[in-house]
């Protein structure tokens, strides 16, 4: 079978989060005997040799099927006879609601929330990372319950990274990481971390927060010097908390990732932490690093249940503290190291994708919804926003 994929995203040697996952499932798809293209932005490479197409623009007649967010799609993949298979991975709704109100971030919620009733009306299936999305796209798809939602997670490597690890700039050799892996938006929670670290005092611990252009540029940036005013408000400076001021290369990150001693992934409350499958985390998940996590979300509930880490009520500087210190503890690594390891295999990139996989040859029963009174609703949803800026 042919197969498109789709990444708003840019790919090459340093990628993001939704660029990984559509290169990842492209390889798999393409292990698995699919003849795959994957169109990403304007200036993408190749992270390793693959046997994945790269291209920039789409030849929709020469797709069987179409994988991609519905947020990437525009009316031809829609029209066309391929199949089409969402990947719902990213709450997109959720996350624009979280930002401040900008020009550009209403213009992004109302395009996307326009987007919903097309989606519902025309696809074959969706991808989900687990129950709450999953529960989403069935209220979604709910005049279509013939359409499969499968269940298709993040993944990982399929090796194990290398033992080697690099010296962080700024942090002493005999200091203990905390990291806090990728951007710093407006519903994750970094000020908890650093409330959390002022209390510890003199301890050899740095937190470790990436500061770096994100690759292909981002609504939001993080800076460093964003970084040292949050970090006096908590009367901290380095080397208690440091910027990473580059972006780690795909195929480098383990040097960063293994200077880890524990991985920080901390959440307000909110749509988006509950619909989120906190995808940094894999990166833990792969480097066999316990996790901090604030609970809520799909991630949070798996490494609470499987051991990989400690999982605190959201904005409790005192438990974040608490679990730090747990977590630092060597009887404490090896156990959650041992734990996170033995469940590594099941969360490979080859493994994850095995329903989306084995779901397309049977996709073509599904039959599809009609097309125009979609677009009426679609046209009804952007007039609505026209008139009052926001979702009514």
């Amino acid at each position: 079978m042919r197969v498109l994929l789709f990444s708003d995203d840019q790919l090459g040697p340093s990628m993001a989060g939704s660029a990984l996952r559509a290169w990842e499932l492209a390889n798999a798809l393409a292990g698995a005997g699919h003849e795959v293209r994957l169109a990403a932005a304007p200036g993408s490479s190749k992270p390793h040799d693959s046997p994945v197409e790269l291209i920039e623009a789409p030849r929709w007649s020469w797709a069987d099927a179409v994988v991609a967010p519905p947020w990437s799609l525009h009316l031809p993949a829609f029209t066309g006879s391929h199949l089409l298979v969402i990947d719902g991975a990213t709450p997109l709704l959720a996350e624009l609601e979280a930002m401040p109100s900008t020009p550009t971030v209403r213009r992004r919620r109302r395009t996307a929330a326009a987007r919903l009733p097309v989606v519902a009306a025309r696809a074959h299936a969706v991808l989900a990372t687990g129950a709450a999305q999953h529960d989403l796209w069935r209220t979604v798809l709910h005049h279509r319950p013939e359409v499969p939602i499968l269940e298709v997670p993040f993944g990982i490597q399929e090796h194990d990274p290398p033992e080697e690890s690099a010296d962080v700039i700024g942090v002493p050799r005999d200091w203990s990481v905390v990291l806090w892996w990728g951007g710093v938006w407006p519903w994750l929670d970094l000020d908890t971390l650093l409330a959390a670290r002022a209390r510890l005092g003199r301890v050899p611990v740095s937190i470790v927060v990436p500061t770096a252009t994100r690759p292909g540029g981002a609504l939001a940036q993080f800076t460093a010097n964003d970084l040292n005013r949050m970090a006096a408000r908590y009367a901290l400076s380095a080397p208690e908390v440091v910027p990473l001021e580059f972006w780690a290369p795909y195929n480098e990150r383990h040097l960063i990732l293994n200077r880890a001693a524990v991985m920080a992934f901390l959440h307000q409350p909110s749509p988006e932490a509950e619909l989120s499958f906190r995808t940094r985390a894999m990166d833990a998940l792969w480097s066999a690093t316990p996790m901090l996590l604030s609970a809520g979300g799909e991630v949070a509930r798996l490494a609470g249940a499987l051991g990989w880490g400690e999982v605190v009520k959201p904005g409790n500087p005192k438990a974040v503290s608490d679990a730090l210190q747990l977590l630092l503890n060597p009887d404490e690594q090896v156990r959650r190291r041992t734990a996170i390891r033995s469940h590594r295999d099941n969360w490979r990139w080859s493994r994850v994708a095995e329903p989306l996989v084995k779901a397309l040859p049977t996709l073509k029963t599904v039959p599809r919804g009609s097309l125009a009174p979609a677009l009426l609703r679609a046209a009804m949803i952007l007039m609505k926003f026209g008139r009052t800026g926001r979702r009514g």
